[in-house]
């Protein structure tokens, strides 16, 4: 996961790959298949341990509105400090993939799926609490969902840090208007 998180899908190497699972490359191909194969598995890893356990999880299931939404991008604003960069790697896919195989393409559907859900989830309680006006919830939800990626995106290509800030800044304030 690791591997392809850094590297990506194309630029990772098979040999990388052995390196990085202790398999010989035949014991690679016989428990996985594929390449393909091996980066899918990873990929479904990352979005149950990182995107389900610890990112849009806890967004989604979250009792606070905006602080779940401030929680929510304060873990986002730790990515900045990862070095190598990585970024997201289900973004990371998105934007690697131009024309992605059916197995790829499910699973980045599913991952903004996701996204969409949960901060749809932290705004409909916002507004339940009245943290934020009546009838906003879905728009700034469709707001909310491409910043993030973008916030990614510019993680992973080692953008300035203030820029990267600058779009959960951005974030914030949409969250969170009056």
């Amino acid at each position: 996961m690791h591997a392809f998180w850094s590297g990506g899908f194309h630029p990772t190497s098979v040999p990388e790959l052995t390196a990085a699972t202790g398999l010989s490359t035949s014991s690679l191909y016989n428990t996985y298949g594929s390449k393909l194969d091996l980066f899918v598995a990873a990929l479904d890893r990352y979005l149950a341990r990182i995107i389900e356990g610890h990112m849009l999880g806890p967004l989604r299931q979250g009792t606070a509105g905006l602080d779940d939404i401030e929680a929510f991008l304060s873990r986002l604003d730790r990515a900045i400090e990862v070095r190598p960069a990585r970024g997201c790697l289900a973004v990371n896919t998105i934007s690697e993939f131009r024309d992605p195989p059916a197995v790829v393409a499910e699973r980045e559907a599913d991952y903004l799926r996701q996204l969409r859900v949960a901060l749809g989830a932290a705004l409909t309680r916002a507004q339940a609490r009245r943290e934020i006006p009546d009838g906003v919830a879905e728009a700034r939800t469709e707001v909310l969902v491409p910043l993030v990626i973008a916030f990614n995106v510019l993680v992973a290509s080692s953008a300035p840090v203030s820029v990267a800030r600058g779009v959960l800044e951005a974030a914030r304030t949409i969250a969170a208007a009056a």
